[in-house]
């Protein structure tokens, strides 16, 4: 797994680490076509400040976000808004090595939520990663995949890093 870092209080930082160029981790996580590989099944994508991005995580459960920056092929800034949960921010950089790039996913604003979403974005991430190599996972495939994530991630959380 290419976890590179997880932190954790009422913001959720996890840092992951991919083996391709920035423009291809980008077009992952903006383009409409590809959004669905990777984040849910996108209704409305408008990659653009001021956009709209709805994305259904499974019988009608919508997640809304505002884009609130776009900064191609480095930073996404967004809302993101469950009608269950408060609304919270998610921001997405990218800083691109010699021979990677580093995904740092911060979601703030999540308060007592925040220890749940890692496994969650983990799983996420781990579709990022697949779709940016041509792999997709199927979505069939995701809570199998998060449970294991959420037991490694429950054995092991006093001593990540």
């Amino acid at each position: 797994m290419p976890l590179s870092s997880v932190s954790l209080d009422d913001t959720l930082v996890v840092t992951w680490s991919v083996r391709a160029p920035a423009e291809s981790v980008w077009s992952v996580l903006t383009d409409a076509t590809r959004q669905s590989q990777w984040l849910g099944a996108v209704l409305e994508s408008e990659p653009r400040p001021g956009g709209t991005l709805v994305v259904d995580h499974g019988d009608g459960y919508l997640c809304r976000s505002s884009i609130i920056e776009l900064e191609a092929p480095r930073r996404l800034l967004m809302t993101w808004e469950f009608p269950d949960e408060p609304r919270s921010r998610v921001a997405i950089t990218l800083d691109e090595t010699a021979d990677e790039v580093l995904v740092e996913l911060v979601h703030a604003g999540l308060g007592d939520l925040a220890d749940s979403y890692a496994a969650g974005w983990m799983t996420h991430l781990t579709y990022l990663e697949a779709a940016v190599h041509g792999s997709p996972v199927p979505w069939s495939q995701f809570w199998m995949l998060h449970a294991t994530i959420t037991a490694l991630y429950d054995a092991q959380s006093p001593s990540l890093p």
